[in-house]
């Protein structure tokens, strides 16, 4: 992937990110008189559909960010982490599917839907997201490619996705609101690794060009 392509993909990471951060809080403050035990809760059916779309299409901004972490090498030439930093791809667009496929379980409970074939999907693809984050940042770390505090943002997002996201889901609509507006930002900070990385290397390239004509 060409630097362009990495600084375009970590800017729609970042953007994403921060727009799921807000999203969270949007959710927490919705007015409802939806019953709480409903999966749709705090929505009517309409403003359901219409948010699971929403979170689809948002997701995509989070594919692109992680396609761009597979490609941008940070992860080094190890096999296991980029298996890792592919596994992380792949459970990203299982969960942008899995926003889709809730649509169906509107008007279910929420217990009855997570015990089902949409908990299923949930679970398998954050799994995937978790386990694949720590393997590519694991390759980041080795890798030495990337400086600093970025060179923990993948190890960061996958550690999160267990030890708060998990737990935090289980915890009620506002603990899963913060938990997943926190996750966002984590992949703000990811975004703004793979623009500012790049960019960095394109400045040390130049200076490098530099010195050898002078």
């Amino acid at each position: 992937m060409s630097d362009l392509s990495l600084r375009r993909s970590g800017l729609v990471c970042l953007v994403t990110g921060i727009a799921g951060g807000a999203l969270a809080l949007v959710l927490l403050a919705w007015p409802t008189n939806v019953d709480d035990t409903l999966l749709r809760y705090p929505f009517s059916e309409t403003g359901f559909l219409t948010v699971q779309g929403v979170f689809a299409v948002h997701h995509l901004g989070l594919v692109a960010g992680v396609v761009a972490l597979a490609l941008s090498g940070a992860v080094g030439r190890g096999l296991m982490a980029r298996s890792g930093a592919w596994l992380l791809v792949a459970g990203t667009v299982m969960l942008t599917a899995s926003e889709l496929l809730t649509m169906r379980y509107l008007d279910w409970t929420s217990e009855a839907a997570n015990a089902g074939l949409m908990g299923a999907a949930y679970g398998v693809s954050c799994t995937l997201m978790g386990v694949g984050a720590i393997l590519a940042g694991i390759g980041v770390r080795r890798a030495k490619v990337w400086s600093g505090w970025r060179a923990w943002t993948p190890m960061v997002i996958g550690v999160a996705q267990f030890v708060m996201l998990t737990p935090g889901m289980f915890g009620g609509f506002v603990v899963a609101r913060l938990v997943i507006g926190a996750w966002m930002l984590m992949f703000a900070a990811l975004g703004w690794s793979l623009y500012a990385e790049s960019k960095d290397r394109v400045s040390i390239r130049s200076g490098a060009q530099a010195v050898a004509v002078g």
